[in-house]
């Protein structure tokens, strides 16, 4: 009546579903922030240079300054499942590409967080204070 013994050979890597989602975590994460900088940088330089922004403009930008700041736990959720899997093969892949994405993520966030509007102001308590004249 003791334990059921198991064999090594039926036993399955603990890792490998792990390192799967690694990858396929830190792939769409890498994907979703490569999309959102060219978003960025499609439709931010001629918004700095307008006199006027529309809603719509205010609205997209706010919208891709959201997604950067997704992006971070999806970066460190893929980071944690891939340091979760082991160092080798898919977990290593996994984990690369969340330090990626999380790399873009980190440094979108800033960008949007630091940028100066002219006459609406930056996420960031970023007021003009000027009186138009």
């Amino acid at each position: 009546m003791g334990a059921p013994e198991f064999d090594a050979e039926e036993t399955t890597r603990p890792g490998r579903g792990l390192a799967i989602a690694a990858r396929a975590i830190g792939a769409s994460g890498l994907t979703l922030a490569v999309a959102t900088w060219a978003a960025w940088l499609v439709v931010r330089p001629p918004i700095v240079t307008a006199w006027a922004y529309s809603w719509v403009t205010q609205a997209f930008v706010l919208v891709l300054g959201a997604l950067w700041f997704a992006l971070l736990p999806i970066g460190v959720l893929g980071l944690v499942f891939g340091v979760s899997a082991g160092s080798r093969g898919p977990g290593r892949a996994g984990v690369t590409l969340a330090v990626l994405t999380l790399l873009l993520a980190f440094s979108g966030a800033a960008v949007f967080a630091t940028t100066s509007w002219r006459h609406v102001g930056p996420p960031v308590a970023y007021f003009d204070t000027r009186t138009a004249r």
